[in-house]
């Protein structure tokens, strides 16, 4: 019982049935064209092996989005559908035995975005904020005396009027770059693909900055709207504990109808991925209050 409609901006819930086959959407209403929403309204079965994209989500999660009925607010998906069409069009120019590969190991599922035979490389695109982006390059600053010499005209905290201003020094800290479940979702890939028979000796994420090129993303020492990064290996027991565990939790879940307990403060941003962005937020019992086990 997946997603079974969409919301409109004020709330009120329509089904795919009504959209897509009764003609009942109000499309200035929704502000969104049908097109769009076919797009948005593609699930895979809910009765399918678990994918590496589920196991890096919070459990709980994972399993509402597959035994509840549940809508989708297209407004908060827009940048996931800006990813998607992103991906398209990068697949489309590659050789398609290279591109979206799927994968299968562990009773777990995945498809790599390309696979670069020559290099032996595996690369996967990213559509995000310039905040992940400086996370992942692990940018750090410091204020310097201003590059051409500019002075406050007035006295402000930063110093007194006719002294030099004091700006953001921007480096790189590689100790401190963190990719967070990209770094995970790569090195399962590449785990899956060597099980496979493929070499694997590097993983990339090429990643497209949503807000590249405004202030901004400048502020944050983030001088391009395109970044290639390597991502770091991490051994293959961590990947197999990592991921075999998740997924028994979410099969056991599944086969014991139990809902599972509720997802870290990891998996949702500290809550607020509960607050603003999880789809199932509003079928979730720990968000509603309910009594559970």
């Amino acid at each position: 019982m997946p997603a079974i409609g969409f919301k409109y901006p004020d709330g009120e819930e329509i089904t795919f049935e009504d959209i897509f086959e009764n003609g009942k959407l109000d499309m200035l209403r929704m502000g969104i064209t049908i097109p769009m929403l076919k797009e948005l309204s593609k699930q895979r079965d809910p009765n399918r092996k678990p994918s590496v994209t589920e196991c890096l989500s919070g459990t709980c999660e994972s399993y509402l989005k597959r035994t509840e009925e549940y809508f989708i607010d297209p407004q908060e998906h827009a940048f996931a559908l800006a990813g998607t069409l992103h991906h398209k069009k990068l697949e489309d120019n590659a050789e398609e035995e290279y591109a979206e590969i799927f994968m299968e190991s562990l009773g777990i599922t995945g498809i790599a975005d390309l696979y670069d035979e020559e290099t032996k490389s595996l690369i996967d695109y990213k559509n995000s904020g310039s905040y992940k982006v400086a996370q992942v390059l692990g940018i750090q600053h410091y204020y310097a005396d201003h590059p051409e010499g500019e002075r406050y005209k007035r006295k402000t905290k930063w110093g007194e009027a006719g002294t030099i201003k004091r700006v953001k020094a921007f480096y790189i800290d590689e100790e401190k770059a963190d990719f967070g479940d990209w770094g995970w979702q790569l090195n399962c890939y590449r785990y899956m693909l060597q099980k496979a028979g493929k070499e694997v000796n590097s993983m990339y994420i090429q990643i497209t900055v949503r807000d590249g090129g405004i202030q901004m993303a400048r502020d944050r020492g983030i001088d391009r709207k395109i970044y290639l990064v390597e991502v770091p290996y991490i051994h293959d027991d961590h990947i197999e504990k990592r991921f075999t565990e998740k997924r028994d939790l979410l099969l056991t879940a599944i086969e014991t109808n139990e809902i599972p307990q509720k997802c870290s403060e990891e998996e949702t941003w500290g809550g607020k991925k509960c607050e603003m962005f999880c789809d199932v937020r509003g079928v979730c019992p720990y968000m509603n209050g309910d009594n559970i086990g």
